[in-house]
């Protein structure tokens, strides 16, 4: 695999199964559950190893993986297309991209879940890749501490540039950036 993905990171299945959580207590008409566990570790480990020597390489790859894996194999009782889509979202801030995706995904979503082989894999990579942009500095701070958390790390985050710990909130509310455009 190529050196990109030793310096991502990822979710876990116990991630996955939070992020589906709070979709489920977010819509009371969201049945909660977990259908089959074993798909949601498959779709953990194909995206960060692969299988029999190949996997997804790059980021997008690796994205559409998770989409597609927890959306095709309907790993909970309800919700899988909403859990895709958030756990790909997460997925990709935690690497410090913002996925920015429109009507489209939807249609993706639906034709992943009802009939994978009907999609073209270059056709969604194409669509992660237009739809993606790298994360805004002010969320570095609420990234890094997700990511110490996700490690299992009790520190605070650190200034890429300074090297110093930074003692602000990870959500600088009193800091707009657009009022500097």
């Amino acid at each position: 695999m190529g050196e990109e993905s030793a310096s991502l990171s990822y979710l876990s299945a116990d991630d996955i199964q939070a992020i589906h959580e709070l979709i489920v207590e977010a819509n009371a008409e969201t049945t909660a559950g977990v259908a089959s566990p074993g798909d949601i570790e498959y779709a953990v480990e194909h995206v960060q190893e692969g299988q029999f020597g190949q996997g997804p390489e790059s980021v997008h790859e690796k994205a559409f993986q998770l989409l597609r894996l927890i959306a095709a194999n309907h790993p909970f009782v309800d919700g899988n297309k909403r859990t895709a889509l958030m756990s790909t979202r997460i997925f990709y801030a935690l690497n410090g991209l913002r996925f920015d995706y429109d009507r489209e995904i939807k249609e993706i979503l639906k034709a992943l879940a009802t009939d994978e082989s009907s999609v073209d894999a270059d056709d969604v990579l194409a669509y992660l890749r237009a739809h993606t942009d790298p994360l805004a500095p002010e969320y570095e701070a609420t990234i890094n501490l997700w990511l110490a958390r996700i490690d299992g790390a009790e520190q605070l985050p650190v200034d890429r540039d300074t090297g110093e710990r930074e003692s602000h909130e990870p959500n600088d509310y009193d800091h707009d950036p657009r009022s500097e455009e």
